[in-house]
């Protein structure tokens, strides 16, 4: 049989064979830890408070106008960027200007003059545009006769001719100053029938 008593502010438990076992007492809220109260800063602790504050305060003020400095040259940078192409635009047409009215002389006497003057004139005509392209880095690509080219060249179809080589060119390539401006559209050759079957 087991009972129970107090002793000098302890909880014990009697037992049968009288030996006795100390029992935790009863939880108590305790107040003998209360909150420490807020410490005051020092007149250096506040200057330097003060000072970091003010400085994060200079820090963003100077994020944002850098921030609206760098929106300002991106509108400026796109603005000058369409000028230029405006400009380069405005100088190519005046280069073909010339041309065009050659174009428009031979036409005004295409009725009146011979028919071999008349298609050497527009020869002349095409050489020069030719070669005021070639100035401006503007060249033809050479495709008839070469290896296919993904790169350089378009497929329209498969001919006869001789396998994985262009036999015909139905659009003319062009490139300028040496990257590819427009592929050119032409025929694939697929071998011939004997070839294909391995005879």
């Amino acid at each position: 049989m087991k009972s129970r008593m107090r002793k000098r502010g302890e909880w014990t438990e009697k037992k049968d064979d009288d030996r006795k076992e100390v029992l935790a007492p009863p939880e108590k809220k305790s107040e003998l830890n209360p909150p420490e109260p807020k410490k005051e800063l020092s007149h250096e602790e506040r200057k330097e408070l003060e000072d970091c504050r003010a400085r994060l305060a200079e820090a963003k003020e100077r994020l944002l106008r850098l921030q609206a400095e760098f929106e300002n040259f991106k509108k400026r940078a796109a603005k000058e960027n369409d000028m230029v192409r405006e400009s380069a635009s405005a100088e190519a047409m005046l280069k073909i200007l010339p041309i065009v009215d050659e174009f428009e002389i031979a036409i005004s006497h295409m009725d009146k003059a011979p028919a071999k003057e008349f298609k050497h004139g527009i020869e002349l005509i095409y050489a020069k545009l030719k070669d005021m392209l070639r100035k401006d880095g503007i060249e033809e690509m050479t495709a008839l006769g070469e290896g296919f080219d993904p790169y350089k060249h378009d497929a329209l179809r498969q001919g006869e001719g001789e396998e994985g080589k262009v036999v015909e060119v139905v659009v003319r390539g062009y490139t300028f100053r040496g990257k590819v401006l427009r592929h050119a559209k032409v025929v694939v050759g697929k071998g011939k029938e004997a070839d294909r079957h391995g005879n």
